[in-house]
């Protein structure tokens, strides 16, 4: 009986110390959730920002550097706003369109307005999304 008694004492410790350590993993992982656990985060930055939405717009019109180089148009990007969880970098197209890239410092998920003065009333979103990170050469 008194072995019994000790097993039972022993399992009931492990029991404990496993509720006590899956606590703590999930206190862990709710921690690293917020971002308040030691290491760098790789975000975008606004340099990084334009550069992947001028090498999208020239890998989805293949012209456009043409058009550019030329200077008969006014073509551009430029970091409209930034905050530390969003870019917004505008591309003056040269057909007069002004079209928005809102990008998400840290996924780099990205999502399309665009504007075009005289034809729209006001922004409207399109339906492309991509990552900036798959844009960028690392």
């Amino acid at each position: 009986m008194n072995r019994k008694k000790r097993m039972t004492g022993v399992t009931v410790l492990c029991l404990m110390l496993c509720i006590c350590l899956t606590g703590c993993a999930q206190q862990r992982q709710e921690i690293a959730g917020n971002g308040q656990e030691s290491g760098p985060e790789k975000i975008v930055t606004d340099e990084q920002a334009v550069t992947a939405i001028r090498e999208y717009c020239h890998v989805n019109n293949p012209d456009l550097e043409d058009i550019e180089n030329a200077g008969e148009y006014p073509v551009y990007w430029d970091v409209e706003s930034a905050t530390d969880q969003e870019i917004v970098v505008l591309f003056r197209s040269y057909t007069g369109a002004q079209i928005r890239y809102y990008i998400d410092r840290i996924s780099g998920n990205t999502y399309v307005t665009e504007y075009v003065p005289g034809i729209t009333d006001e922004e409207e979103r399109t339906d492309e999304e991509f990552s900036v990170w798959d844009y960028l050469k690392q």
